[in-house]
């Protein structure tokens, strides 16, 4: 509900539409709430100019709007007004008084069943309304989903599509929130209402208990966008906590089968009202304050909203702003965080506040350079210290989906700056510089950052999240397609079109990595499918191995995740019922099965793995560190670490090092699994050891925390973030390094040559001097602190991504 002030590039007005504040951005570009002359108020979308000059853009708005348009019902948002064709496209819909579910929910719990029932029959109806204009939703969750006082409103028909229309989504792209998606739409088939109703089901899940039925917590750990996806595709869902009087109706909507699940018509009967009645007395009483409240607010508003300039005082004229040259960096402007579209944790409310959109962060002594990113989505997990804490400081907010469509819905965010004009094809050489010109770059002034070599940018989003790995001479990168790009120049050497491609690994000239349904070896040179793992066929009643996700490679096998799945008496499998989780290792030359082993039925699918000669290393969060056999995947040892979040191991001196608790770090002896040597911090200072890196006989990690806000107490470190080297042998410390601010606690640093990467949590990379003990420079752009980084370090570079943004940086 909050909105923000009109800074000084906002217009006055937008068509016949007066503006008065902006509620944040959305996929498509920025939302402001406008009034008309009439007094009516309204949101405005406004298409970002790099869509409004897409020709394929401009088809997509003017048919989409004509649709949502024709969309009536008494429980939607609707379109009131568009401009399909002026030089800035926009649309105006209902402003409704009234808080996100998502918000609803964190702010003040779950709702009471008979909200619940409300909200059910009235979001049936929306969909009823929608359905019957000839379009399907398609991301139906709880941000989508707003409470005024007489009724539940669906909003964001901007990735719906005219069913007759479905051509024109892009092959293979999964649209979508992956909590909150029908297993058809998870699996990349053609999606029909039905779909609807199933997202439908999920929503009342997470209105009544606080979470989705695919997100359950298992020990702490919180699924990734991945795990999420196989769960609805794969799993029953989770109604342990959803009351008895909304189980058989949700557990309807919730069935694998489409053609199972009620009309929304019918949903009504089973939710036991056949009308949702436009009551104000629907709500609780503090969220029907709380919008009153705002409503006042809103109500009040008669001129814009905008910030004074600071830099006028009274009876002063404006100081004129510095003109860079070309060898100057502006200082850090304060990153303005991006649409962070469907897949992103929320924190909590009061968290956020702490850095105010209008607050200027400066890094003192640590230039940053800064360049511009297109709003994009990311796949962050949750902060490690905040499921020990209780799980409760993070969670995954409705939030989201897998990609984000141009019409996609606001958030209470700043909106970005413009992205910086790009090249031929998707990739843009940055600053006119490249890997080829990087050895005779002029030399910079001691602690300016460098330019990216080159700068890519995905046309999907989640690029990093989903993985990274290196062939000779490519970086391929996982996202909606599998993309390879050039390492010297950034240009896109090829691109797959598959439904989600994600944890891949590089052996041998191949790429292999998985899908929803599929895993796939490709030529890594070329793109070329090689082979996809097909299960046998089982027998009646037995079981059938399907693959999961790809864990490593090397010149012999491919390693992965795989399931157990039941087989019925004609011999079709069961895709909602397994009877084990196993790991599988595949031959990399076709994709035969070399051998299998079953794994605990509590074991989780998030893992991170690494190999030696003859052992596969994997932790998970189920609390422990596997060894495991290549020869026949026999485990060998396990080593505990009572880690509640996964882990990457990384490997040096005949050693593994990974999570120890109480909030550590240790060395494990990859011949037997004995621990040699571990380092750890008291719960009580609030911090722990990041995952670490290694070279040159040293591991690096960061001793710091997360301020977080968990119940209405806020914590925060009681000892300032410092990097930590130490031998790795015995763990004795080397040296430390403190840094001025907080940093990513669940993400490995990156070592590239003597400079140690440290991602951080809002203000950009440090770049630490392993030699010298020192920051060397911070690099940041203006993408802001809700799209996390990504790193990874291949031929003597390092890879940042952040959104759908692809940088190449050296090492010095």
């Amino acid at each position: 509900m909050p909105f923000e002030p009109l800074d000084r590039t906002d217009p006055e007005s937008v068509g016949p539409y007066h503006l008065l504040a902006r509620l944040g951005v959305g996929g498509m570009g920025r939302v402001y709430l406008a009034r008309s002359a009439g007094g009516r108020t309204v949101a405005v979308k406004v298409v970002r100019a790099d869509l409004a000059g897409d020709a394929d853009f401009r088809e997509r708005f003017r048919r989409e709007v004509s649709a949502a348009q024709s969309v009536g019902g008494t429980f939607t948002a609707p379109v009131v007004d568009a401009d399909r064709d002026g030089e800035s496209p926009w649309l105006a819909t209902a402003y409704v008084l009234g808080p996100a579910l998502d918000d609803a929910v964190r702010g003040h719990g779950p709702l009471p069943v008979e909200t619940v029932r409300t909200l059910g029959v009235g979001l049936a109806q929306a969909l009823a309304a929608i359905h019957a204009a000839g379009l399907v939703h398609r991301d139906l969750k709880p941000s989508n989903v707003l409470l005024a006082a007489d009724g539940p409103r669906v909003i964001d028909f901007g990735i719906a599509r005219a069913l007759d229309g479905d051509r024109m989504t892009s092959t293979g792209v999964v649209v979508g929130s992956p909590g909150f998606m029908s297993p058809e739409q998870a699996a990349g088939r053609r999606l029909g209402p039905a779909g609807d109703v199933f997202s439908l089901g999920s929503v009342l899940v997470f209105a009544a208990t606080g979470h989705g039925p695919f997100d359950h917590v298992e020990d702490g750990g919180a699924p990734s966008a991945a795990s999420l996806l196989y769960r609805v595709v794969h799993d029953e869902p989770d109604l342990s906590g959803l009351p008895e009087q909304l189980r058989p109706a949700v557990a309807a909507c919730l069935a694998k089968d489409p053609d199972a699940r009620p009309t929304p018509a019918g949903l009504g009967a089973l939710l036991g009202e056949a009308v949702a009645p436009a009551r104000s007395g629907w709500l609780p009483v503090a969220l029907a304050s709380d919008i009153a409240t705002h409503a006042a607010e809103v109500m009040d508003l008669e001129a814009p909203v905008r910030p004074a300039d600071p830099r006028l005082a009274v009876g002063a004229a404006p100081a004129p702003a510095p003109v860079p040259t070309p060898t100057e960096v502006s200082p850090a402007a304060p990153p303005a965080p991006a649409d962070p579209g469907t897949v992103r944790l929320r924190a909590d409310a009061a968290a956020r506040q702490q850095h105010p959109a209008t607050e200027v962060v400066a890094l003192a002594g640590h230039p940053t350079a800064q360049i511009d990113a297109a709003p994009a989505a990311g796949s962050p997990r949750p902060s490690r210290r905040a499921l020990l804490l209780g799980g409760g400081a993070a969670v995954l907010a409705g939030a989201g989906g897998l990609t984000a469509w141009a019409l996609g819905g606001s958030k209470k965010t700043p909106t970005p700056n413009p992205a910086p004009p790009t090249g031929t094809g998707t990739a843009a050489a940055s600053a006119g510089s490249s890997a080829a010109a990087s050895s005779a770059a002029p030399s910079r002034a001691p602690g300016m950052p460098p330019a990216p070599l080159w700068t890519y940018r995905t046309a999907g989003n989640n690029v990093g999240s989903l993985g990274m790995a290196f062939s000779p001479g490519l970086l391929h990168l996982g996202s909606a397609d599998l993309v390879a790009v050039n390492l010297a120049d950034g240009k896109e050497k090829w691109i797959t079109k598959d439904a989600m491609a994600y944890n891949m690994a590089c052996a041998g000239g191949t790429v292999s990595y998985g899908t929803v349904s599929d895993l796939i070896t490709v030529d890594a040179a070329t793109g070329t499918v090689l082979w996809k793992y097909r299960s046998e066929p089982g027998k009646p009643n037995g079981t059938q191995i399907a693959s999961d996700m790809v864990l490593n490679a090397d010149e012999r096998a491919v390693y992965a995740m795989c399931s157990y799945l039941q087989l019925d008496d004609k011999g079709v499998p069961d895709m909602g019922t397994k009877t084990g989780k196993g790991i599988m290792a595949l031959s990399r030359k076709d994709g035969s099965m070399l051998w299998n082993q079953h794994r605990q039925q509590t074991a989780d699918y998030t893992v991170s793995s690494d190999l030696t000669s003859d052992t596969l290393l994997y932790t998970d969060s189920k609390e422990n560190l596997v060894a495991r056999s290549l020869a026949d995947g026999a485990q060998t040892w396990f080593a505990p670490t009572n880690s509640r979040s996964e882990y990457q191991p990384v490997l040096q001196d005949g050693l593994v090092f990974c999570s120890v608790e109480p909030n550590g770090i240790q060395g494990v002896r990859v011949s037997d699994g004995k621990q040699v040597w571990a380092k750890t911090s008291e719960r009580s200072t609030r911090m722990w050891y990041s995952p670490p890196a290694a070279g040159g006989h040293v591991v690096y990690s960061v001793l710091g925390g997360m301020t977080l806000t968990y119940q209405g107490t806020t914590y925060t470190p009681t000892a300032p973030t410092r990097v930590v080297a130490f031998n790795a042998a015995d763990g004795t410390e080397l040296w430390h390094l403190e840094l001025p601010t907080e940093v990513s606690m669940d993400t490995n640093p990156v070592l590239v040559k003597e400079t140690l990467f440290v991602p951080t949590a809002d203000h950009g990379i440090y770049a630490v001097d392993v030699v010298g003990h020192k920051v060397r420079w911070v690099f940041q752009t203006n993408a802001g602190a809700e799209l996390p980084w990504h790193l990874a370090g291949g031929e003597d570079l390092l890879i940042a991504v952040q959104g759908n943004q692809v940088m190449a940086l050296p090492p010095v």
